[in-house]
């Protein structure tokens, strides 16, 4: 019998190994995630997920990288991106006014998949995956999301927070 705590997972999909090199529900790393999960489990208190007035407190120097993503069932099923901050903005290609969707193909097929990880198991979970925007030019990208309480449909609503870095020269 598996427990379903924080750090332990069910086995990857074949799917997730093809879309990351990392899907792990322990403490990020890299330090704006490491902090923004901090803060998310600080705010939570005992709470199924904090809300997002809880949320709007964030230390400025995570905020550049925070995004608010919410699930649109209208016909269809998509995740709409709303409130990021610059860093996000950039990284995941959303120009002009929002909400609007992640215009890079590749890092929306997997914040899909990421974001509906995190509503199936109502735990926060990060990821780190590559993206080549120029051929020689590889990225690193991670993500930390968590689910969040809101008035409206508080099960369709996740705040993330995304780091990007070149990746070194082999």
């Amino acid at each position: 019998r598996q427990s379903e705590t924080m750090t332990e997972l069910d086995p990857l999909t074949e799917q997730q190994v093809h879309l990351f090199l990392r899907i792990d529900a322990a403490m990020p790393t890299d330090p704006v995630l490491r902090a923004a999960a901090e803060f998310w489990l600080k705010k939570r208190q005992g709470k199924v997920r904090p809300s997002q007035e809880d949320m709007a407190q964030l230390p400025e120097f995570i905020r550049p990288h925070v995004f608010k993503a919410q699930l649109a069932i209208n016909g269809d099923r998509r995740w709409i991106v709303s409130r990021a901050g610059n860093v996000a903005r950039l990284a995941l290609g959303i120009e002009g006014h929002e909400p609007g969707e992640v215009a890079n193909e590749r890092i929306a097929v997997r914040l899909r998949h990421l974001f509906d990880l995190v509503l199936h198991k109502d735990e926060p979970y990060s990821v780190m995956f590559e993206v080549k925007e120029d051929p020689g030019k590889p990225h690193l990208v991670e993500v930390y999301a968590a689910p969040l309480a809101t008035p409206e449909r508080p099960e369709h609503h996740v705040i993330a927070v995304l780091t990007s870095r070149a990746e070194a020269q082999r």
